[in-house]
């Protein structure tokens, strides 16, 4: 065999040998692909499944929360809760009556849109806020309910009261 046949047969063979490498990449980022993908839909069921939990969770919080409301102070407050057709928002709204500053506190619980809308209108304005459903807690549901009901916090307010943090 000549240097040329010796030389070519080690290229070709070197060829094949990276071809053969470059193969078993491949395959390794397929798989590597393949388990990246199986591992962000186990997160997303995950995080879906949270949020359906925590949807639940705030919808029976603020419906007890209403309830106790309206059974401690029915005379001052007009209180409106329930779902949606669609199933898939919880809505609250509560509105003062004979109270002065005049206020509404309204609360959606979007479950779909991972979503937790809630709207201050009132004499003395009104502000909006918008959260995650994973951000918020029962407790800032408590904290608003409270805000609504306290006198004292509205009696001198130029503004709503500013929304419970979300990020604790």
């Amino acid at each position: 065999m000549s240097d040329f046949e010796s030389a070519l047969k080690a290229k070709l063979d070197r060829n094949a040998e990276l071809a053969q490498q470059r193969e078993e990449a491949e395959r390794e980022m397929d798989r590597a692909k393949a388990a990246r993908e199986e591992a962000d839909q186990r997160h997303a069921v995950g995080q879906a499944d949270a949020r359906k939990t925590r949807h639940a969770e705030l919808a029976t919080h603020l419906e007890r929360l209403a309830g106790q409301l309206k059974e401690a102070s029915g005379e001052q407050f007009v209180l409106r809760t329930g779902w949606t057709q669609s199933s898939e928002e919880f809505i609250t709204k509560i509105s003062t009556r004979g109270l002065n500053p005049a206020r509404s506190l309204f609360i959606e619980l979007d479950r779909d849109d991972d979503e937790v809308l809630v709207r201050w209108t009132s004499d003395v304005g009104n502000s909006l806020e918008l959260w995650r459903l994973l951000e918020v807690n029962p407790d800032h549901l408590t904290q608003l309910l409270l805000q609504v009901a306290d006198q004292d916090l509205w009696r001198n307010a130029a503004s709503p009261p500013p929304f419970p943090g979300a990020r604790e």
